[in-house]
């Protein structure tokens, strides 16, 4: 089936920049051009038909047909073999209970966030070592593509329709991947019920806030349990429905492991330690009405008695875990919160293996 999209010709890929610049494709990088060579050989790895819709991206609602999404990858620098994963992680966020159009038009400063775990990780070079956040080039060109997508089909345009004041980096991309060799416990999105061996995770979160966590695995849970539960965040203030994600280190994954906790004990103690005295959030939350009390925290809190403990989340359950980083330090990990009752929930999706090297 013949390429829809309309065509140019350019003297050189830094006239195609310039004019990607000027047209608004991109929003501050530059790209690369998507030669209708290098986008056939999206659509041939994917084996998906070029005018198949897969849907409609918030908040714009602008149509996602294969192709659409294959320039996207071409211009983020991405092979084709990572198509998948940037086909598996947009599915994700079109989920409902993802609300994709929320979070791009939300002023909190969330962005979705792209997990990859399982074989496809080392299968694809991810790097899921040292600077997991920073580097590696199916991280940055997969977050990259993704932003793309928001951007060119989307419409998340700031001083249009994005309405964060500040955001963070995620803006230009936000991928990363499990470490699967030094992972103590079931991959993420395992967590999820997925049966697939590879797998994504997408979630709308703030920046990672890093953590050191020097001692044992008592004192590590505590350190986790007070960073989490900061009066400034939304989770605290926004609780009934509010998830976040914690990344931990492998060193400190195994540490605790080794101490006999299982990620759902961690989420346990969590939910059990990770909360805030009513009176000190009463002091910091807008506009408090003893009458009408705060509605996003659970109906169980009593908001008459300043000496209630509020969870950072209404059930353990919207705590998750992961585990990726190096290895040559045994102290980090990082919290990254997420947007609170409004939306960014984690959803997951199965990613399959690539057929061949591309």
């Amino acid at each position: 089936m013949a390429l829809a999209s309309r065509t140019h010709e350019f003297k050189d890929a830094w006239d195609f920049i310039e004019l990607a610049f000027e047209k608004n494709w991109t929003d501050g990088l530059p790209v690369c051009p998507p030669t209708p060579e290098r986008v056939q050989a999206m659509l041939d790895h994917a084996g998906r038909k070029p005018d198949e819709v897969v849907g409609l991206v918030p908040p714009q609602n602008g149509e996602a047909t294969i192709e659409k999404l294959a320039i996207q990858c071409v211009m983020a620098g991405c092979k084709p073999s990572y198509f998948p994963v940037v086909l598996a992680a947009l599915d994700a966020m079109l989920d409902e209970r993802f609300n994709l159009y929320g979070v791009e038009t939300t002023t909190h400063a969330n962005e979705p966030l792209t997990v990859v775990s399982g074989p496809i990780v080392k299968e694809l070079g991810f790097n899921y070592a040292d600077a997991v956040f920073g580097q590696g080039r199916p991280n940055a060109t997969i977050g990259r593509a993704i932003r793309l997508i928001l951007w060119n089909l989307g419409g998340s345009y700031p001083n249009l329709n994005a309405k964060a004041p500040l955001s963070h980096p995620g803006r230009y991309t936000f991928c990363v991947a499990e470490n699967i060799e030094e992972n103590p416990w079931p991959p993420l999105h395992k967590d999820f019920g997925l049966t697939s061996e590879s797998g994504v995770v997408v979630i709308g979160v703030e920046a990672p806030h890093g953590m050191l966590t020097l001692g044992d695995a008592q004192s590590t849970l505590y350190t986790w349990a007070d960073t989490i539960c900061r009066m400034g965040g939304n989770n605290i203030q926004y609780a009934n429905g509010g998830q976040g994600l914690l990344v931990i280190g492998p060193k400190v994954a195994q540490k605790v492991a080794a101490a006999g906790w299982t990620k759902s004990d961690i989420r346990t103690f969590l939910f059990d330690n990770a909360r805030r005295r009513l009176g000190d959030l009463k002091r910091g939350f807008y506009n408090f009405d003893p009458a009408v009390g705060n509605p996003g925290w659970p109906k169980w809190v009593d908001q008459q008695n300043d000496e209630t403990r509020v969870p950072v989340v209404a059930d353990p359950s919207d705590l998750h875990l992961a585990v990726a980083g190096g290895v040559a330090a045994h102290w980090f990990t990082a919290w990254c919160p997420g947007w609170g009752l409004m939306g960014g929930m984690a959803v997951a999706r199965p990613v399959p293996l690539p057929k061949k090297s591309a």
